[in-house]
Formats: C-alpha cells, structure tokens, sequence
C-alpha cells in the first residue's frame, strides 16, 4: 500500500517562497497542494504543478483543510500570525522563515502553541545544513584545533533582521555556545527598504560575548562589497570562508614549537576534504532543513534556535539605544521581550 502523500503549502511566493517550491519538487512523498500570495503576478510562477491551489488569502487555505505542512516565506512582521493560524488549522510540519518574529515574546508565542498542538518546527537557519558548516562544527568540536576564540563574520546587505540573523546562529551552530552578552551599534539606514516603507531593518556591527574567552564578531554591511566571508581564530588553528569563491583555508600552528629569538612560530597549511566548498548551494540547504523537519529526530534548526537569533537581534538594539552598552542574555525584561522590531 503506497504511503499517504503529505500536502503542503507555501505562504509567500517571493524569491525564497519560490526556492521552497522548488526544493519540495524533490520529495517524493510531499505534493504541493496550494501557494498563497495577495500577488497575482507571484502567483503565476511557472513552476508549479498544475494541480497546485494558487490563493490570495489563507482564510481558503484552511477552509479547505487537508494541509500537513506549512512553509512560511513572508516578511519578518507576518510570521508570529501565520504560524498560529497554521497550527490552529491543524499543520503537522511548519517551517518558518527567519526571523522567526519581531520580538523574543512572539518567538515563544509560537514555541509554546506549536508544542501544544504536536506541531514539528523548524526555522530556516539554512547554514545547519550546509556540508562545510557541518564539517566545521565537527572539526571544533574535536579539539584537535584547541580552542574557540574568536569567530569574525561579514556580509553585505541589509539588514540586521534580514541577513545578520544568520550569522547569529551561524556562531552557535560552530561552536556549540551560546551567547551571553551583546553590544552593538546599529547603523542607520542607507537606501530605501526594498519591502515598503513599514519595514525598517538596518545593518551594523555586533559584538557576541559568548564566555569562556570567546569573542564573535558579526559586520552586516548595508553598502558593503561582500562577499560573505568567515574568519575563525583558534588556539591551534585559523580557518577562513569565503562564500563566493567556495574557498576554505585552514592553517595549522604546531604548538610544540615554542618561538623564541631566530625561533619563529610553526605554521602549515591544510587542505580541506577533496570537494568540500564554502559556497553555499540555497536549494540544498533548505532541502536539509526540510527534510530534517519531516524526518523523526530532533529537528537541527528547531523554535529554541529560532529564538535565540532573535534574542541577540533585540538585543543588539537595545545595546544601540542605551549607548553601545553590553546586554546580557537571555533578556529577563518583560518590556524587553516584548520589544517589537519592524525587521524583514
């Protein structure tokens, strides 16, 4: 007997709505039941199955009922109400784009109804599911680098909400820490927001104290050249990213080399495993991140990750708005987790 399809829908068709689709083209067992979008001109991408629902509200989405899993691929603002209504609505899977919301307050919000309702969720920190990320993480983990100490992430673009996020978790993702004070200074915004004039997500540079002599440092450049690139600074090791060119560079120190005078320190250079890229290939990843989703172990990028980047965003401008000062985390403050951000 052939197991029963899970029907899915996509919220959102924009250029990340769009890859979703595609990337659930690759699974056999999910069907693409419907696509919502109040665009009729996004609505009429030409890649979607002939049998898929193209809706302009999700008021028919769930009037029609049947749908197990959830994607959603809207702005940042939207998130928080369209995971409750696809929890309500019976979702079995939800995914949710990043941001997972505006404040840590909504993040919670959706963590604890999606517990509730039994509901599997996964927020699309696609970088978990990147193969030279993953070997990286276990590369550290082992030790034979020695020790985390500084990790240096830039990239261009807005915004803080939009993109930064991803850096956030990308640092704990690495080193398996978890921040514990932020300080910030956020920039103001360069060009208009290319999602409309309600949304206001600027860049900046954040500091992540994550303890025990660790240091983040994520640059999200507005008007910066790019591209993506990673720096991570070990007791025994440097390791360079660059998401562009796909290049990984990884110098060794021998420390049993003590320098001294006409005794210079000993370096060699390594080679990462044959074929392994930085370059980062979006489909694949968020076919991970799906398929980690519909699979049955702990899901890799779930509402605690999700939160936690969030965390660190309202953070971030809090630090900003209080003169640059270090905010401890987890935000304790009901005011503060409540702090809504207009991001995208």
């Amino acid at each position: 007997m052939a197991k029963q399809k899970i029907r899915a829908a996509v919220i959102g068709m924009g250029p990340h709505g769009r890859r979703i689709v595609d990337v659930i083209a690759r699974f056999e067992q999910v069907e693409l039941a419907a696509v919502v979008d109040r665009s009729e001109q996004a609505l009429a991408y030409d890649k979607l199955p002939s049998n898929t629902a193209r809706v302009q509200s999700t008021d028919k989405l769930w009037s029609a009922g049947g749908i197990d899993l959830v994607c959603v691929a809207t702005n940042g603002p939207s998130h928080a109400a369209l995971a409750a209504e696809a929890i309500a609505g019976g979702a079995r899977y939800l995914m949710v784009e990043k941001p997972m919301a505006c404040s840590v307050a909504e993040c919670e919000q959706i963590i604890a109804e999606a517990t509730k309702a039994g509901t599997r969720l996964a927020v699309d920190h696609v970088r978990r599911h990147a193969p030279a990320y993953i070997w990286l993480r276990q590369r550290i983990a082992s030790g034979d680098w020695g020790q985390a100490r500084a990790i240096w992430m830039q990239r261009p673009g807005i915004g803080l909400g939009c993109n930064a996020v991803h850096s956030f978790d990308t640092v704990r993702f690495l080193t398996g820490r978890e921040v514990r004070r932020v300080t910030a200074w956020v920039d103001e915004p360069i060009g208009k927001n290319p999602r409309g004039p309600d949304f206001v997500d600027p860049g900046g540079l954040v500091v992540l104290d994550m303890g025990r002599d660790l240091r983040a440092v994520v640059a999200q450049i507005e008007d910066g050249s790019g591209p993506t690139a990673v720096e991570i600074d070990m007791t025994a090791a440097r390791i360079r990213l660059d998401e562009q060119s796909g290049a990984i560079e990884i110098i060794e120190r021998d420390l049993s080399v003590k320098p001294g005078p006409g005794r210079p320190a000993a370096y060699a250079g390594v080679e990462a495993p044959a074929g392994l890229s930085a370059k980062t290939d979006m489909l694949l990843m968020i076919q991970g991140c799906l398929a980690d989703l519909l699979g049955e172990a702990p899901v890799a990028s779930d509402g605690a990750q999700g939160q936690a980047t969030v965390e660190i965003l309202v953070a971030a401008h809090l630090s900003q708005r209080r003169g640059n000062v270090p905010i401890d985390v987890p935000l304790t403050s009901l005011s503060d987790r409540k702090e809504w951000l207009p991001v995208t």
